[in-house]
C-alpha cells in the first residue's frame, strides 16, 4: 500500500489528477489488488491528504462532511468483487483449488464430475479433520473409476451423493464458506493439471455464489447416497 500512498501524495502536489495519473494509479491499484480493508484505509488516507492541502474552516467542514457521507454510503456498494482465472496444463488450477480449500473455516460443498488427484484429496481430508463441514456430489459412473478418491471421502464420514441417471453429472464447481465459488472446465484429476487445456474461475461475487448454492441444494436433494 505504500507505493499507492506515495503515488497519491505525489499526484496531489499540483492540486490536479491528470488523465495519465489516473491511468497510472489504476494500474498500480490493479497490480496490488488491495483487500476491502486496505481500500478503506486508502480512502481515509485520501481524505487526510486532501485535508493537509486545504485551508479555511469552511473547506475543512466540507471535507469532514464528504468523508462521513462517504463512510455511510460507500460500504453498501464498495465490496471488492474478485474474479480470477487460472489455466492448465500446469499447477495454477490445482494450487488455486487447494488454496481455497485450505482457507475454508466452516463448510465446503463440492460438485465435481470426478476427483482423482490425490493432492486435492489430501487437502479435502485435512479440511474434514479440522472440522470443516464437507459435502460432495459426483457422477455415478466416474465414482468407480480407477484412482477415484470418492471411496476415501465416504470412508471417513464425508457425505457423498451420486446421480442415478443414464446421463452424466458433469458439473465442476465448489463453494467455500458460502463466500467463494470455484468453477470451470477443470476436472479434479492429475491429467487435467499435467496435460489438458483447462480453466477455472475463482470468484467472491455474491450473486454467483448464491446461485451455485441453490443449484447444489437442488442437486443434493435429487441424488442418492454413495
Amino acid at each position: 500500500m505504500e507505493e499507492i500512498l506515495n503515488f497519491l501524495n505525489t499526484s496531489v502536489e499540483d492540486n490536479y489528477l491528470t488523465n495519465s495519473e489516473k491511468k497510472a494509479l489504476k494500474a498500480v491499484i490493479e497490480n496490488k489488488n488491495p483487500s476491502k480493508r486496505e481500500l478503506d484505509w486508502l480512502r481515509s488516507q485520501i481524505f487526510d491528504i486532501a485535508r493537509s492541502k486545504t485551508s479555511g474552516f469552511e473547506n475543512q467542514q466540507i471535507l469532514e462532511w464528504l468523508e462521513n457521507a462517504n463512510k455511510l454510503i460507500l460500504p453498501r456498494f464498495s465490496e471488492t468483487i474478485c474474479c480470477q482465472a487460472y489455466f492448465s496444463p500446469g499447477n495454477d488450477c490445482l494450487n488455486a483449488i487447494n488454496g481455497c480449500i485450505g482457507q475454508a473455516t466452516k463448510k465446503i460443498d463440492i460438485c465435481v464430475f470426478t476427483i482423482s488427484d490425490d493432492r486435492i484429496r489430501d487437502k479435502i481430508l485435512l479440511a474434514h479433520q479440522r472440522g470443516v463441514k464437507i459435502r460432495i456430489l459426483t457422477d455415478n459412473d466416474k465414482s468407480f473409476d480407477r484412482g477415484s478418491d470418492i471411496h476415501d471421502f465416504s470412508e471417513v464420514g464425508i457425505p457423498v451423493k451420486i446421480d442415478e441417471s443414464e446421463h452424466h453429472m458433469h458439473n465442476k464447481f465448489a463453494i467455500i464458506d458460502s463466500k467463494i465459488v470455484i468453477t470451470g472446465s477443470y476436472n479434479w484429476t492429475r491429467s487435467a493439471a499435467e496435460f489438458n487445456n483447462e480453466n477455472i474461475i475463482v470468484s467472491n461475487d455474491k450473486n454467483a455464489v448464491l446461485n451455485f448454492e441453490k443449484e447444489f441444494e437442488r442437486l443434493w436433494e435429487g441424488m442418492v447416497s454413495y
